[in-house]
């Protein structure tokens, strides 16, 4: 026993949950059977209750059990529960807490359904919102990698899943803050200890670099509990690895001693409840990959058994006897998370009906594909930047395999797009979108960002924008940033010239620019307001009956950033929204062939007082031909000294300028992008909308932009 161990205090607890689990197995038969039952997994060996198995378990999911102010309007991309709405605020507020929850959320009827559960939570939200505190969530989840490291995953440690799942989680906190100033906060509770098999200290490292993993992003909301902590036991936060391991099988015994309900069957409980039975299912499908290498499958393999000569029958009966094992501790878990974690909103990574808890994938996929997680998959990054999570078998042909400190991390959709020749850089996809290009520099200077490839970075944003070169020189020298421009594509000049310095220009008076001032900005596509003259092929310009010079809307494709001086932490973000992802998340009824048809019209007043008609909602990518959100939000005199503008649908609901407002601002569609000074930026300003948050005025914050075709 290590020496920092108390071995009293081990003894004492040794003996404390001994007697507990004496206690517990006298109340609870063993559910081995005693002859052949007609139910798949119940035949014989199914192990009984309280006993420990050697095979390693590994759950598919787990048991069931504001410096941006957003639009003031109801949730249209919640669908309508049918649950009517008191007249207290605080109860309006819960009801958009719960709209947003349910965004994310995906149960077992289509997304597009009410949420049973919403009644459930309702008074739950409501109390957080009365007394003015966080709305607190559980997720049970991250208990560690599946240990089929050949056909599913890619080692045994956190990779880009589970930091893109912890993302996820954060951002819908993130988005209950813009309509509740108290925010939310999510408590992941892992129960990879609940199954023992998987080796202790593989788990205690995997849930280590989890926590890693949010003190690294600055997942604010986000926070983890063990086993332990769920168990009461006291001064957890400094538990070391030693302690943890030593202690690891007194926890397992206790919590099944003290939390298993008394009479709890798993056969009758797959059999009576739709939730558990989804449960036992998802065992099932990923058991019976997980252990294909397992000593199990070996044993089994090796086994004569003249009773059962097929050795895939016996594997599968041996699965399913696990899967039971599995609901059974699973229940004893969820007991001891509602003892801990009372009225928080239940969250769950299983399929559910919703009625207890709001299923939600961490990595949403493509609509109609089949939900994993991240510990039971790798994710593939495609070439247009989505994020998919796939069987490390099924990509291994297709896909680049890429490392991260020394480890493999990821899979990448080959392409000859990220070959930059003889000098060596490397790729970090950002969340929800985006591509960061640095250098790889072991010694000597950096390389100047003029010797990257600038067809390669041109095709790179038209398909992951916003694209941002960092750690490059020469990136604030003004006249290697402008001849980059010209290699980029064609300049396209204002009145005032090429480059448009953004920075506060200090004036206060309704003409001033929001542009260059240090308030927040509408979300908007630039060259709304530029129009050019119409010309012949000789360069005259044409002329309507009236005789008015006609005019052409002429927005740029790209926009062209370095950034010479950053805002204070914090401040002065740039947020771009993707297209790609608008339309992913865009709930029903709303189809892209409805809003290809809408037209809106523009009315702003101050610096451009500009009046637009006709102004296509969707449309189509010059390069790709995917479909592309054409916005500018309204912006009421309340948020700008400046401009303002009204915004109206001319030829379809006016509801359409509250989906748009709201999904442009979701953070699974918008990326929220901090400067760093030297950033150079290409953005496809067909693509993606963009916008930025208010800064201090008295900051040197400033960007050089040029305009592209």
């Amino acid at each position: 026993m290590p020496a920092s161990v108390d071995i009293k205090q081990f003894t004492a607890l040794e003996q404390r949950v001994d007697a507990l689990v004496t206690q517990q197995q006298q109340l609870l038969p063993p559910l081995a059977n005693s002859g052949k039952s007609n139910h798949k997994g119940a035949g014989p060996g199914f192990p009984p209750r309280g006993t420990s198995s050697s095979v390693p378990l590994t759950p598919e999911a787990l048991p069931s059990t504001p410096d941006l102010s957003l639009p003031g309007y109801q949730d249209v991309l919640a669908p309508d529960n049918g649950i009517a709405v008191s007249d207290r605020p605080s109860a309006q507020v819960a009801t958009r807490i719960l709209d947003i929850i349910q965004r994310y959320g995906h149960n077992a009827a289509s997304s597009e359904e009410a949420w049973p559960g919403k009644i459930k939570f309702m008074p739950l939200v409501e109390a957080y919102v009365s007394k003015h505190e966080p709305v607190q969530m559980v997720l049970p989840a991250f208990p560690f990698k599946s240990p089929n490291r050949k056909d599913k995953t890619l080692g045994s440690l956190p990779d880009l899943g589970e930091e893109l799942a912890l993302m996820h989680l954060n951002g819908l906190c993130e988005s209950i803050t813009e309509v509740y100033e108290h925010g939310a906060k999510v408590v992941i509770t892992s129960d990879g200890l609940v199954y023992n098999g998987i080796d202790d200290s593989e788990v205690w490292d995997y849930s280590t670099a989890i926590r890693d993993i949010i003190r690294a992003k600055d997942l604010h909301h986000v926070s983890a509990l063990r086993i332990v902590d769920l168990l009461g036991h006291s001064n957890t936060e400094n538990l070391s690895k030693e302690e943890y391991l030593t202690h690891a099988g007194s926890y397992r015994r206790e919590l099944v001693a003290k939390y298993t309900p008394a009479g709890f069957s798993a056969l009758e409980a797959v059999r009576s409840d739709k939730d558990t039975g989804m449960t036992y299912r998802g065992y099932i499908k990923s058991l019976t990959k997980d252990l294909m290498y397992s000593p199990l499958a070996k044993q089994i393999q090796d086994q004569q058994n003249p009773n059962q000569q097929n050795p895939k029958k016996r594997y599968e009966d041996a699965i399913e006897n696990l899967a039971y094992q599995m609901i059974s501790r699973g229940k004893a878990f969820a007991a001891a998370i509602e003892a801990k974690c009372n009225n928080f909103v239940r969250l769950s990574i299983h399929p559910s009906t919703g009625q207890a808890k709001l299923s939600i994938p961490l990595i949403p996929p493509p609509k109609g594909a089949h939900q994993m997680t991240p510990w039971h998959s790798s994710v593939a990054v495609g070439v247009d930047g989505s994020f998919r999570t796939v069987y490390a078998e099924d990509v291994r042909d297709t896909h680049d395999l890429i490392y991260r400190n020394g480890r493999p991390y990821h899979f990448r959709e080959k392409s000859e797009l990220y070959d930059f020749g003889p000098m060596e850089v490397e790729f970090e996809h950002l969340y929800p979108c985006g591509l960061v290009i640095r250098p790889v520099v072991e010694s000597g200077e950096r390389p100047s960002f003029r010797a990257l490839d600038s067809k390669k970075l041109r095709k790179l944003t038209e398909h992951q924008s916003p694209v941002v070169l960092r750690g490059f020189a020469d990136t604030t020298d003004r006249e290697q940033f402008v001849a980059k421009a010209y290699e980029l594509g064609e300049v396209l000049p204002w009145w005032f010239g090429i480059v448009e310095e953004v920075k506060d220009a200090k004036r206060s008076d309704k003409q001033g620019n929001n542009v260059t001032s240090s308030e927040a900005m509408p979300m908007h596509f630039d060259g709304m307001f530029k129009f050019v003259a119409r010309t012949d092929d000789e360069g005259n310009e044409l002329k309507d009956g009236q005789g008015n010079v006609i005019k052409d809307q002429k927005p740029p494709k790209f926009q062209y950033f370095t950034s010479v001086a950053t805002a204070p932490k914090g401040t002065g973000y740039t947020l771009f929204a993707a297209s790609r992802l608008f339309f992913e998340y865009m709930p029903a009824p709303y189809t892209v062939e409805r809003l290809e048809a809408v037209k809106w019209r523009v009315d702003n007043d101050g610096y451009w007082d500009a009046k637009i008609k006709d102004q296509p909602l969707v449309v189509r990518h010059h390069k790709t031909n995917a479909p592309c959100v054409r916005w500018h939000e309204p912006w009421p005199a309340s948020k700008t000294k400046f401009s303002t503008c009204v915004v109206t649908i001319e030829n379809d609901s006016q509801d359409i300028v509250q989906l748009v407002d709201q999904l442009i601002y979701d953070r699974r569609v918008c990326l929220r992008f901090t400067w760093e000074q030297g950033d150079i930026l290409l953005s496809d300003n067909t693509a993606m909308l963009h916008t930025r948050t208010a800064f201090t005025g008295d900051s040197d914050r400033e960007l050089w932009r040029i305009h592209l075709d």
